[in-house]
């Protein structure tokens, strides 16, 4: 029963993260929109600037319909095009109907001052439905893929062809939609108090709520579960609601856009950013490690050691993918991942008490985007930065000690650098490049065949990989081809890629096809 909920738990997680990739995106580009808005910008670049942030607003307002379709779609085997047809109908139908049953029921809150804001309920895409956010398009997302995947290969005869297939997906959604419009009626109301006890909880809990968050964060990261505790914080009303310009925003990141969007009138930076400043480590944390790897590192084997986490640093810092580099010492001393965690903890709960409020989830380049638009005096990025360089060099320090003191072989403390770590420094700098076929080859083989793997996926840097018999995999054969890690977790089998792993997967889907003979 745990191994099939740690199993389900991992599978959302990769599912959800294929929608969150595209936010940071859009971050970016709002930021830049409201920078061309500015007063003394030329009249034109206005003009551009403003269209620009409508049509990141668009994106920002309508984030539950893009998660619907995106976990529908990370879901479905097979179909993917038919699958996000079906998600997208699923979910207007469900506005369409829980509406016509709150009309029907006398249930439609009256707009007040602050328009519906407070009344439980909200306008998504012109009807008045129980205002469920995100958590709207996750639950449909998450039936809908299940229900695809169930019964999208169903026949029937020919007088019944027609019907069969997806088609007879969506004749099962149909009163599956209806039943949930109407349950939702009744049980969200309930389920929004309990969001938002939950909310007051970690409000309250203050310092050590921010302690508990950014430490379990950073913690479980090699399990890939990571996800599943920042993005309701970010992206739900579990992080806060902030009634913004007459709408209610639920999420961390989703409050902080809005105020950025809005920052000419902002006076203030909602409390809901303390979850929305673990790109801190990401930057900062990442220069402290690699540079104690390097101090203490062999001197024959610096240059080498230099040539594999130098680049990991460069995408760590620059863009806060940080896989590439926890995993040149997570497995080599999970002691230092540990400290590494507290570290983390304490670092962001010190920007807090300081009063710092600055947005940073992925790298510095998002970190100084984002914040150019919001005036110092309220994002007190300046402390970011200072307690940035302090705890940078406490970094440093602490993990010099312990790997002198404890002696652990992190990269380079071997006596002689071997042809693996040559190997390694070398695949760090040719991730650019992406996988070969190669590489393809030896993860097939590693993971038992084609015919022991039962799906590709993958997040922001790893294949997550289903297969049938997880004895036949072989980590002694993964490790041969170009990777930084290897996590198995039940029938579950992640490959830590880096960068590049769109590329990786697909090429190896590309040869899992032919080697299947079903080449498209």
């Amino acid at each position: 029963m745990k191994k099939n909920i740690l199993l389900l738990s991992q599978k959302f997680s990769q599912a959800a993260v294929q929608s969150v990739m595209f936010l940071a995106i859009m971050g970016i580009i709002l930021a830049i929109a409201v920078i061309m808005q500015l007063s003394f910008m030329p009249s034109l670049i206005v003009f551009f600037g403003m269209l620009l942030k409508k049509m990141m607003d668009a994106m920002l307002n309508n984030l539950s319909i893009i998660f619907c379709v995106g976990l529908t779609t990370a879901f479905a085997k097979n179909k993917k095009v038919d699958a996000a047809i079906i998600s997208v109908i699923v979910y207007i139908v469900f506005l369409a109907s829980n509406n016509a049953w709150l009309t029907s029921q006398n249930m439609l809150a009256k707009p007040g001052v602050m328009d519906l804001f407070g009344t439980g309920q909200n306008t998504v895409l012109g009807f008045q439905v129980v205002d469920m956010n995100v958590f709207l398009g996750i639950i449909l997302g998450c039936i809908t893929g299940y229900i695809f995947n169930k019964f999208s290969n169903v026949q029937f005869g020919d007088m019944f062809r027609v019907y069969g297939g997806t088609r007879f997906v969506f004749i099962v959604m149909v009163p599956i939609t209806l039943i949930l419009a109407i349950v939702l009626s009744y049980v969200w109301p309930v389920v929004n108090c309990g969001i938002n006890c939950l909310s007051g909880f970690m409000k309250s809990a203050g310092a050590l709520g921010v302690f508990v968050y950014s430490f379990g964060n950073k913690f479980l990261v090699p399990t890939g579960l990571h996800h599943l505790l920042w993005m309701p914080f970010c992206f739900t009303g579990i992080g806060g609601t902030l009634n913004i310009v007459g709408k209610s925003v639920q999420g961390a990141v989703n409050i902080f856009y809005s105020e950025m969007s809005n920052s000419a009138a902002l006076t203030a930076i909602d409390p809901s950013i303390r979850f929305a400043t673990f790109g801190f480590a990401k930057i900062f944390g990442s220069i402290g490690i690699v540079l104690a790897m390097i101090k203490t590192a062999k001197s024959q084997n610096k240059k080498a050691v230099r040539g594999l986490l130098i680049p990991a640093l460069f995408v760590a810092v620059v863009a806060g993918i940080t896989e590439p580099l926890d995993f040149t010492f997570l497995f080599i001393s999970p002691l230092l991942w540990v400290v590494h965690g507290l570290i983390t903890g304490f670092s962001e709960t010190l920007l807090w008490i300081l009063g710092s409020r600055t947005y940073s989830i992925y790298g510095l380049l998002d970190t100084i985007v984002c914040n150019f638009v919001i005036s110092p005096k309220l994002s007190k990025i300046y402390i970011f930065f200072t307690v940035g360089v302090i705890m940078a060099a406490v970094w440093y320090f602490v993990f010099v000690f312990l790997i002198r003191r404890l002696d652990i072989k992190t990269p380079g403390r071997e006596n002689s650098v071997n042809d693996k770590t040559n190997s390694r420094a070398d695949d760090s700098i040719s991730v650019k490049t992406g996988n070969s076929n190669q590489d393809s080859e030896l993860f097939i083989e590693g993971l038992g065949g084609a015919e022991n793997i039962i799906e590709v996926n993958n997040c922001f840097t790893r294949l997550r990989i289903d297969v049938k018999d997880v004895s036949k995999v072989e980590k002694q054969i993964i490790s041969k081809a170009e990777q930084k890690g290897i996590v198995i977790k039940g029938n579950n089998v992640q490959i830590i890629i880096g960068m590049a792993v769109e590329n990786a997967k697909e090429k190896l889907v590309k040869l899992l096809n032919a080697k299947r003979g079903n080449v498209k």
